[in-house]
């Protein structure tokens, strides 16, 4: 029996143009091109559950209140980049049958971090909350860290 028991969020894969709505858009880090951090969250705005970044609030942004087809350009403009970008990954966020936001996270040509996905996600709900517990994976990191090189001994 687990301790915590928390209502079940899972992720789905989807299409962008399965997008619909009115979203507050996070951007998570974006710090500098091609920030292997960098995703986008669009929060429904009508649904009466915030998702909110574990992360202090310098590390994302929030713009509010816009239609699918605002978020979508912005989604393009930031994560779309055809030298390092292979494609976006679209996913659903939702709580049984309901659908409470989008995850868009870009996926890397493997040659640039050794992975496709650089940044983990993990969705937990806290009463009117989802928080996002976000980790970029440990190879990348080091890779970052060490100025590329991912087998360099510390």
């Amino acid at each position: 029996m687990p301790i915590n028991l928390q209502a079940e969020v899972s992720l789905k894969q989807c299409n962008e143009a399965d997008i619909k709505g009115v979203f507050n858009l996070i951007i998570y880090s974006n710090s500098f091109i091609n920030d292997p951090e960098t995703f986008i969250i669009l929060d429904k705005v009508d649904d009466k559950i915030k998702i909110v970044p574990y992360a202090p609030a310098f590390k994302y942004r929030i713009i509010e209140n816009l239609n699918e087809k605002e978020a979508l350009k912005i989604v393009n403009e930031i994560l779309r980049n055809p030298s390092f970008v292979s494609s976006i990954k679209c996913s659903v966020i939702d709580e049984g049958e309901n659908i409470l936001g989008y995850e868009l996270k870009p996926l890397y040509f493997p040659w640039i971090f050794g992975i496709l996905e650089p940044v983990e996600t993990v969705y937990k709900k806290e009463g009117n909350s989802i928080i996002i517990f976000i980790r970029l994976n440990p190879m990348v990191e080091r890779q970052l860290n060490s100025g590329g090189d991912s087998n360099k001994e510390d």
